[in-house]
């Protein structure tokens, strides 16, 4: 057993150099050393970061086109309830007197006057008619052979209205086998024309006013009695109706057949 009064013998201890002079450092005395630097904070997504405003977003929408929808809807109702209640309908039009004066032919022409007079029937009990932009035209077949410009006029509910128009042609181009069936047909006693009316109508009723739209009226085969050797000729076979009666799309134009 060693004699714990004897020195021990082995390394020397360290020496403890300070640097305050050898003296240790008062207590409450910092290090000197460069303090480590903090660390980053976590950044956390929040998915739900903007959503209450992309959510007004669509609710807006959502609501702005159910607005439109129901709009739309209401406003087709209050025209279908119109329309039963008003009951519009297309005038009705007759050629009462057709006449033909000055009638001549060369081998690709024709000369001649017409005299026709319609009856128009406004058989509508609530809406009223006016009548805008009108145009008459004669037609030997698909041909066109002259025109007329009419003066406008109204027409009050359930009345009846003689429109009169007077068309001229001077020295018309005809197809030559044109010509040849026109004069084939004065050998039997008549001739068949077309005679068209265009017109730029309106119904209303009271504050209600229908949109303007373009009416095509078209009496086929009206006949004329005139013979080969006659320059003139009458209606045959009292009034005729015009069948052929429509709306057509854009503004009025002549040479519609």
């Amino acid at each position: 057993m060693q004699d714990p009064s004897r020195t021990a013998t082995g390394y020397p201890a360290p020496s403890v150099h300070h640097a305050n002079g050898g003296q240790p450092p008062p207590p409450a005395t910092a290090y000197p050393y460069t303090a480590p630097p903090p660390y980053p904070q976590p950044q956390y997504y929040n998915p739900n970061y903007g959503a209450p405003r992309s959510y007004a977003s669509r609710s807006f929408f959502r609501a702005f086109f159910a607005t439109m929808i129901c709009l739309a809807v209401v406003f087709g109702v209050i025209l279908i309830v119109t329309w039963l209640v008003l009951r519009p309908s297309l005038p009705h039009f007759t050629v009462h007197t057709f006449s033909l004066t000055n009638l001549s032919t060369t081998a690709q022409s024709i000369s001649a006057t017409w005299h026709v007079a319609f009856l128009v029937r406004n058989g509508n009990k609530k809406m009223t008619v006016t009548y805008n932009a009108l145009r008459s035209s004669v037609f030997y077949r698909t041909n066109y052979i002259a025109e007329s410009q009419l003066a406008p006029f109204k027409q009050d509910t359930k009345s009846e209205t003689t429109l009169n128009a007077t068309l001229s042609a001077a020295g018309a181009y005809l197809e030559p086998r044109v010509i040849d069936d026109l004069n084939s047909e004065r050998t039997s006693g008549s001739v068949l024309f077309d005679v068209q009316v265009l017109a730029s109508t309106s119904f209303r009723s009271g504050s209600w006013r229908f949109r303007t739209r373009v009416l095509k009226v078209l009496c086929r085969k009206v006949p004329v009695g005139v013979s080969s050797n006659a320059t003139s000729g009458e209606l045959v076979g009292g009034d005729r109706e015009c069948q052929d009666m429509r709306f057509l799309l854009g503004p009025v134009q002549a040479r519609i057949k």
